[in-house]
Parts: C-alpha cells; sequence; structure tokens
C-alpha cells in the first residue's frame, strides 16, 4: 500500500498502550491515507476509543482519510457505543440513512 501508513493492532490494547499510540501518531502525517488495521483485535481499553476519535477528528481537519480494518469483536465494541457512523465513510452513512 504505497502512500498509505498503515498501523497494525495487537489482540488486545491496553490503557497503558494508548499514550504511546497518542505519541506516535502526533509523527503521522495527518493529511494522507492512514489505516488502523484492528482485524486481529478481541479487546480494548476505552482509551483506544478515545485515541480513535481524536485520529479521526485529526484526519478529518488535515484533508485526510482514517480507514479502519475491524474484528468481529471491535465492530461489535462500536455498535454497541452507537459510534460506528462515525466511523464509517461519508459515502456508506449517507447512503444507510433514511429520509422521510
Amino acid at each position: 500500500m504505497e502512500g498509505v501508513t498503515c498501523w497494525t493492532f495487537s489482540e488486545n490494547i491496553k490503557f497503558e498502550e494508548v499514550s504511546e499510540y497518542l505519541d506516535r501518531f502526533k509523527h503521522v502525517d495527518a493529511s494522507g491515507k492512514i489505516v488502523f488495521d484492528l482485524s486481529k483485535t478481541l479487546s480494548i481499553h476505552s482509551a483506544f476509543i478515545g485515541f480513535m476519535i481524536h485520529a479521526k477528528h485529526t484526519t478529518i481537519r488535515n484533508g485526510g482519510n482514517l480507514t479502519l480494518l475491524l474484528s468481529y469483536t471491535v465492530e461489535r465494541i462500536l455498535v454497541m457505543l452507537n459510534i460506528m457512523d462515525f466511523f464509517a465513510p461519508a459515502e456508506i452513512v449517507n447512503i444507510d440513512k433514511k429520509t422521510a
């Protein structure tokens, strides 16, 4: 994936790791394409969800694009928290929303 920054995350993301991800993210070109690969992740600390929201805000503000590759477990967590739409691409969100 040329021109894409891809981060692959571990099976379990603990609270202690989140500050390291925040520090590392400060050095990423947020105006580019970023992929968070959580396809093998089974558990995440709630602080990591805050980090993902921060990363999404930062990429939007800088004209970049954040894509999440989710495991079933992480997808279910985002759905239960009712924040899945926030991470979905705009064109998908617009198609899924019903109009009166």
